[in-house]
C-alpha cells in the first residue's frame, strides 16, 4: 500500500512546527553520516489489491489552535497485471479555536507499470471549495534515473535520479527490507504530489514480524511490521523531514495504526473497513 500524504497533498493549514519525533532526530543523525541507511531497492513482494476505509480523528496538537479534526480516507488498489491503479480520496475537516473550519477534499489517481518504468498520476484537491488540479506521467530505466512531465497546473519537465522508485515499489522495497530484518530503507521517491518532483524518503522499521490481533480475517495470519517514513526536500541542507508518515503494514502492504503528521497536529487513521480485491491476471 503506498499513502502519499504529505505537505502537498494535505490542507497548509499554518507553518509546520519544529519536527519532535525521535524518528526526525534519528534520520538527521543517519542521512548526515553517524550510521550507514540501507539502500534497499525494489523487491517483488506480494502485494494485495483492496480496498481499505480508514476513520481519522484528532491525535495530538502543539499550540496551533486545532481543537478537532474529523474525517476519513477510502484507498484502492486495483491489479491490472501489467500494473498498479490505485485511488485515494480523503475527506477531513479541522477546527480552530476561533470557529473556524477548514475542509479539505483530495482525490488522488496513479496507474504505476509492475516493472518500475511508467507512472501516470492526477490529484485534485479542494480546500473550501478552492480547487487545484495536478496530473502528469513519469518514465524511468531503473538503475538510470529518468524524467517527469507535469501537464496540470503548468507544462514542466523534470528529471528523476537514479534509484528513484514510484509508491507501489517504495512499499514493496519496505517490505522486502522487513523481511530481511533490515532497520532502514533510503530511497528517492516520485509520485507526483510534491512541486519539487521527488522527495528523498528515509523508513525507520521499529519492529519485524509481528503477529497481532484483527478483526480482519484475511489479515490474521500475516506477519505484520511498524514502519516510521520521513520524506525529506531534495536540498541537502535540510536534514529534518517535512513531512512523516508512521503506519503498520502487514506482509501484503494493507495498512493501519495510521499517524499522519501535518506539522502542527497529528491524525491518527484506524482502519475501519477492508476487503481484499480479485486479482484481473
Amino acid at each position: 500500500m503506498a499513502l502519499p500524504i504529505r505537505s502537498e497533498s494535505i490542507p497548509p493549514l499554518s507553518p509546520r512546527s519544529a519536527v519532535r519525533r525521535l524518528l526526525c532526530v534519528l534520520a538527521a543523525v543517519v542521512l548526515v553520516g553517524a550510521a550507514p541507511a540501507v539502500q534497499a531497492a525494489p523487491a517483488p513482494v506480494p502485494l494485495a489489491a483492496h480496498r481499505a476505509f480508514y476513520r481519522l480523528t484528532l491525535a495530538s496538537t502543539e499550540n496551533s489552535g486545532v481543537t478537532s479534526a474529523t474525517g476519513a480516507m477510502e484507498y484502492e488498489v486495483i491489479d491490472g497485471c501489467e500494473g498498479w491503479a490505485t485511488q485515494q480520496r480523503m475527506d477531513i475537516t479541522v477546527l480552530d479555536r476561533e470557529g473556524g473550519d477548514t475542509h479539505t477534499v483530495s482525490d488522488y489517481s496513479t496507474w504505476e507499470s509492475k516493472d518500475g518504468r511508467d507512472f501516470r498520476f492526477r490529484i485534485a484537491q479542494s480546500i473550501n471549495d478552492n480547487k487545484v488540479v495536478r496530473a502528469g506521467y513519469a518514465e524511468l530505466v531503473p538503475g538510470h534515473g529518468g524524467f517527469a512531465v507535469y501537464t496540470q497546473p503548468a507544462a514542466k519537465r523534470v528529471t528523476l535520479p537514479s534509484r528513484t522508485v514510484f509508491p507501489m515499489a517504495q512499499t514493496a522495497a519496505v517490505l522486502a527490507a522487513a523481511r530481511r530484518g533490515d532497520k532502514f530503507v533510503s530511497l528517492p521517491v516520485f509520485d507526483g504530489t510534491a512541486a519539487d518532483a521527488i522527495e528523498n524518503s528515509f523508513t525507520v522499521i521499529t519492529s519485524h514480524g509481528m503477529r497481532v490481533p484483527t478483526n480482519f480475517a484475511p489479515l490474521r495470519d500475516l506477519d505484520s511490521d511498524f514502519v516510521h517514513i520521513g520524506y525529506f526536500d531534495t536540498d541537502r541542507a535540510q536534514q529534518l523531514p517535512g513531512a512523516l508518515l508512521t503506519m503498520r503494514y502487514w506482509d501484503n502492504g494493507v495498512a493501519d495504526q495510521l499517524v499522519l503528521d501535518f506539522g502542527n497536529f497529528t491524525v491518527n487513521g484506524v482502519l475501519d473497513r477492508f476487503e481484499l480485491l480479485p486479482h484481473h491476471c
